[in-house]
């Protein structure tokens, strides 16, 4: 089971209530998408040392928090597509290229 909260303010007393909604079923991930992110992730560490940019760099020009971009590179966080594009458009490079190089690594281990 996977759990979310939500934050939004009460109007009525002024702070902050959590809601939690719990969902009954588990998304299952396969081996091959898990050593797809991985090697995004590796792929887009490369690239930034590659081009000499630093973490903090990277993430205000892609309007993230530096933590982010660390913990996308570290495997920490799985990011959305919008991210991913934020942080390669942020670098200069191309996407589509990560993900095929990343798919093509993921295969052949």
């Amino acid at each position: 089971m996977v759990c979310f909260v939500r934050a939004k303010q009460c109007y009525n007393c002024s702070i902050i209530c959590q809601s939690f909604f719990v969902y009954g079923f588990v998304v299952a991930i396969s081996k091959t998408s898990e050593a797809m992110c991985s090697q995004v992730a590796r792929l887009l560490k490369e690239e930034r040392a590659k081009s000499g940019f630093s973490l903090n760099l990277v993430a205000q020009k892609a309007g993230l928090s530096r933590q982010t971009v660390s913990f996308i590179e570290q495997e920490l966080r799985i990011p959305t597509l919008d991210t991913l594009l934020r942080i390669t458009m942020a670098m200069e490079i191309d996407l589509e290229k990560i993900i095929s190089k990343a798919r093509k690594l993921a295969k052949n281990k």
